[in-house]
Protein backbone atom coordinates (compact mmCIF):
# COMPACT_ATOMS: atom_id res chain seq x y z
CA UNK A 1 0.00 0.00 0.00
CA UNK A 2 1.22 3.51 -0.79
CA UNK A 3 1.49 5.95 2.13
CA UNK A 4 0.86 9.68 1.68
CA UNK A 5 3.48 12.04 3.09
CA UNK A 6 2.70 15.22 5.06
CA UNK A 7 6.15 16.68 5.32
CA UNK A 8 9.53 15.64 3.91
CA UNK A 9 11.52 16.19 7.10
CA UNK A 10 13.28 13.14 8.52
CA UNK A 11 12.51 9.49 7.93
CA UNK A 12 9.08 8.65 6.57
CA UNK A 13 7.45 5.40 5.56
CA UNK A 14 6.73 5.49 1.85
CA UNK A 15 5.33 1.97 1.50
CA UNK A 16 4.49 -1.07 3.59
CA UNK A 17 3.62 -4.71 2.99
CA UNK A 18 3.16 -7.80 5.13
CA UNK A 19 6.90 -8.54 5.24
CA UNK A 20 8.60 -5.20 4.57
CA UNK A 21 8.48 -1.46 4.95
CA UNK A 22 10.01 1.20 2.72
CA UNK A 23 11.50 4.30 4.29
CA UNK A 24 12.72 7.09 2.02
CA UNK A 25 12.77 4.68 -0.97
CA UNK A 26 14.82 1.98 0.85
CA UNK A 27 13.10 -1.33 1.59
CA UNK A 28 13.62 -3.02 4.98
CA UNK A 29 12.68 -6.64 5.63
CA UNK A 30 14.27 -6.94 9.08
CA UNK A 31 13.09 -5.70 12.46
CA UNK A 32 14.12 -2.07 12.92
CA UNK A 33 13.99 0.92 15.21
CA UNK A 34 13.11 4.15 13.38
CA UNK A 35 13.22 7.74 14.61
CA UNK A 36 13.11 11.07 12.80
CA UNK A 37 16.80 10.78 11.86
CA UNK A 38 17.82 7.18 12.66
CA UNK A 39 17.18 3.65 11.38
CA UNK A 40 18.77 0.77 13.31
CA UNK A 41 18.46 -3.00 12.81
CA UNK A 42 17.38 -4.70 16.02
CA UNK A 43 17.88 -8.35 16.89
CA UNK A 44 14.64 -9.07 18.72
CA UNK A 45 11.88 -11.08 17.09
CA UNK A 46 8.97 -10.11 19.32
CA UNK A 47 7.92 -7.10 21.34
CA UNK A 48 7.97 -9.49 24.34
CA UNK A 49 11.79 -9.60 23.95
CA UNK A 50 12.08 -5.83 24.44
CA UNK A 51 14.36 -5.30 27.45
CA UNK A 52 16.10 -2.46 29.28
CA UNK A 53 18.94 -2.37 26.73
CA UNK A 54 16.51 -1.59 23.92
CA UNK A 55 14.48 0.68 26.16
CA UNK A 56 17.64 2.73 26.85
CA UNK A 57 18.37 2.87 23.11
CA UNK A 58 14.84 4.12 22.50
CA UNK A 59 15.03 6.70 25.29
CA UNK A 60 18.33 8.08 23.90
CA UNK A 61 16.19 9.47 21.07
CA UNK A 62 14.13 11.54 23.58
CA UNK A 63 10.80 10.56 22.01
CA UNK A 64 7.46 12.21 22.69
CA UNK A 65 5.83 8.91 21.77
CA UNK A 66 6.88 5.36 20.94
CA UNK A 67 4.97 3.31 18.38
CA UNK A 68 5.22 -0.47 18.53
CA UNK A 69 4.34 -2.08 15.18
CA UNK A 70 3.78 -5.77 15.88
CA UNK A 71 2.98 -7.29 12.50
CA UNK A 72 -0.66 -8.01 11.73
CA UNK A 73 -1.49 -8.79 15.36
CA UNK A 74 -1.29 -6.44 18.34
CA UNK A 75 1.09 -7.79 21.00
CA UNK A 76 2.02 -5.71 24.05
CA UNK A 77 5.49 -5.47 25.63
CA UNK A 78 5.96 -6.77 29.17
CA UNK A 79 4.19 -4.77 31.84
CA UNK A 80 7.46 -3.59 33.46
CA UNK A 81 8.53 -1.92 30.18
CA UNK A 82 5.18 -0.14 29.87
CA UNK A 83 5.37 0.96 33.51
CA UNK A 84 8.84 2.47 32.95
CA UNK A 85 7.54 4.41 29.96
CA UNK A 86 4.62 5.72 32.01
CA UNK A 87 6.97 6.74 34.83
CA UNK A 88 9.12 8.67 32.34
CA UNK A 89 5.96 10.27 30.89
CA UNK A 90 6.57 8.92 27.41
CA UNK A 91 3.49 8.04 25.41
CA UNK A 92 3.26 4.72 23.60
CA UNK A 93 0.91 2.91 21.28
CA UNK A 94 0.87 -0.70 20.12
CA UNK A 95 -0.61 -1.27 16.66
CA UNK A 96 -0.29 -3.19 13.44
CA UNK A 97 2.57 -2.22 11.16
CA UNK A 98 0.20 -0.64 8.64
CA UNK A 99 -1.38 1.61 11.28
CA UNK A 100 2.05 2.38 12.76
CA UNK A 101 3.43 3.56 9.40
CA UNK A 102 0.52 5.94 8.87
CA UNK A 103 0.65 7.23 12.44
CA UNK A 104 4.44 7.71 12.35
CA UNK A 105 4.21 9.80 9.18
CA UNK A 106 1.37 11.88 10.58
CA UNK A 107 3.22 12.61 13.84
CA UNK A 108 6.48 13.39 12.02
CA UNK A 109 4.50 15.80 9.84
CA UNK A 110 3.40 17.57 13.02
CA UNK A 111 7.03 17.93 14.11
CA UNK A 112 6.76 15.38 16.94
CA UNK A 113 9.72 13.26 18.09
CA UNK A 114 8.63 9.71 17.37
CA UNK A 115 10.35 6.35 17.70
CA UNK A 116 8.86 3.32 15.96
CA UNK A 117 9.76 -0.30 16.61
CA UNK A 118 8.93 -2.40 13.53
CA UNK A 119 8.62 -6.12 14.24
CA UNK A 120 7.48 -8.47 11.47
Amino acid sequence: MQVNLHNSQGNQFTNYAQDSVTINAIEYKSNILVSNELIIDISINSVKELDNIYLNLIMEQSPDIILFGTGNKIIYPHQDILLKLQQQRVGFEVMTIAAMCRTFNYLIGEGRKVVAIVLF
